[in-house]
């Protein structure tokens, strides 16, 4: 009995400590106050935040790398806060020339995966992609369209080795996923998410992180203008130690076979590199 209580125990302790090492992942933070949650861009000088709203991650665009020219990012910040009336504007906006404001139901993945899946990487039985840095995306056999270009490559590999973006990704999803062979009652979403889960675990296997997730529940601002117009289904960021980690994705074999199933759920999205001022 005592043999099998002290098993119980360290059963119990090895779950406590990897819940812990997971609980400190920054996707906890972000989404940590009461809802409602928002993501907000701007373009210009947004004023101050209602009554009850506050911020909890900010970012500078950069340049976008996927959807646009890598020259042309439109927006300026981008906003996750959260607090407010669910059905008023979470922030003055009055001398901004443009701005996109969804109110959005933020993911909180367990936190004991992040803890396995970083204790896997920590012993090296995840190991990180290596292979020669992709500088044409849009050679590979997948949608040209959600790759990035080599315009894009370009701008990314000119940062300093210093330089650890934050991507921002805007995702819109088929109705229906559009596999190359049929796959009845496949919806874009899910699709999608079967990629997405593959890709999280691969951004921790090059040393980065998820910031957040999002579904986008209502918009209470459009976007006037530029790349964002129209709808989309869910907002999320994954922040990489450097320019390469990004690249480096496309060698590990199972996220590039999960490019199938991002492919047949995405109908569009845009992807921009940001650097992170709060959170």
């Amino acid at each position: 009995m005592t043999i099998a209580l002290i098993i119980l125990a360290l059963i119990v302790a090895l779950i406590a400590t990897l819940w812990m090492i997971g609980a400190r992942e920054p996707v906890y933070a972000i989404s940590s106050g009461d809802g409602p949650h928002w993501f907000i861009a701007v373009k210009g000088e947004a004023g101050a935040f209602a009554p009850g709203v506050t911020e909890s991650w900010s970012s500078r665009t950069d340049f976008t790398m996927i959807g646009g020219e890598p020259d042309g990012a439109y927006w300026q910040r981008f906003i996750v806060a959260s607090g407010g009336d669910p059905n008023a504007l979470p922030i003055a906006l009055d001398g901004v020339e443009d701005a996109y404001v969804a109110r959005i139901k933020l993911r909180r993945p367990p936190a004991l995966l992040f803890g396995v899946l970083k204790t896997l990487i920590a012993l090296g039985i995840l190991t990180k992609p290596h292979g020669p840095i992709v500088q044409d995306a849009q050679a590979l056999s997948f949608r040209s369209d959600v790759m990035p270009s080599a315009a894009s490559i370009s701008r990314l590999l000119a940062q300093p080795q210093s330089y650890a973006p934050a991507m921002v990704n805007f995702l819109g999803y088929y109705k229906d996923a559009q596999y190359r062979t049929t796959q009845p009652g496949v919806s874009g979403r899910t699709a999608y998410m079967r990629y997405g889960v593959v890709a999280m675990r691969t951004v921790y296997r090059t040393g980065g992180h998820l910031l957040f997730s999002g579904r986008v529940l209502a918009v209470l601002r459009e976007a006037k203008a530029g790349p964002t117009v129209g709808r989309w289904d869910d907002l999320a960021a994954m922040r990489y130690p450097n320019p390469p980690a990004i690249l480096s994705m496309e060698h590990a074999p199972d996220y590039h076979a999960a490019l199938d199933d991002r492919d047949a759920g995405l109908e569009r999205t845009l992807v921009i590199a940001t650097t992170p001022i709060r959170g």
